[in-house]
């Protein structure tokens, strides 16, 4: 079951995953009145939340039931193989997760995975912040093989947002230290990156005198 404990941290969005990671699939309409506590959530959570997760590839609809993209996820269809095509003077240039995976076969099938599912989280993240997306995906690892890809891409968007108001180099220790003790890293890199965040004075350079 998953750790509600852990909703008071977390937007909508990050909600929605996390039931879903921890409890798998489950209806659309089951899912959204249990995590909406006014009848303005419920509807927010339909029209908006759920269509947004559609989109950018976290979680699938299908029949009314919502799954993560990964989990019992249908054979693609084959497809009929394409005409050839005239050849191209250039050769078409790897994209920053592809580029990553590529330099970092130890967690390549991952990076290539969150690539994939994750697009608008994973690629401007590998461009501006690669150190980041790389010690999220060795953090994975941590975790049993089946759930490794589904950790990744649940906590991605979180990460990301570690990295822009922290700071790569500190979102990239708390990662390290969290694979390194941790059974659950991802949790862990976010106790220790609150205990790191500087104090609303600190923040707005306040000194107070005693």
């Amino acid at each position: 079951m998953a750790p509600r404990e852990l909703f008071p941290w977390m937007g909508l969005r990050e909600r929605v995953l996390l039931v879903l990671y921890y409890e798998g699939p489950k209806d659309l309409k089951a899912l959204a009145l249990e995590l909406a506590e006014r009848p303005r959530t419920l509807r927010y959570l339909l029209e908006r939340v759920i269509p947004a997760l559609e989109r950018a590839g976290a979680l699938v609809v299908e029949d009314g039931v919502a799954r993560l993209s990964l989990e019992k996820a249908p054979p693609a269809e084959r497809q009929a193989p394409a005409e050839p095509k005239a050849k191209r003077s250039k050769r078409k240039e790897p994209s920053p997760v592809q580029a990553l995976a590529e330099a970092n076969p130890h967690v390549r099938g991952l990076l290539l995975q969150v690539g994939k599912r994750l697009p608008k989280e994973a690629q401007p993240l590998a461009a501006s912040h690669p150190g980041v997306l790389l010690r999220a995906a060795e953090a994975a690892l941590a975790y049993p093989e089946g759930r490794r890809a589904s950790a990744l891409i649940l906590w991605l968007p979180e990460v990301r947002a570690w990295a822009k108001t922290l700071g790569a180099e500190a979102v990239e220790e708390a990662l390290r230290e969290a694979a390194k003790h941790a059974r659950e890293p991802f949790p862990y890199a976010r106790k220790l990156l609150a205990k790191a965040r500087p104090s609303p004075d600190e923040e707005r350079g306040e000194v107070l005198l005693f």
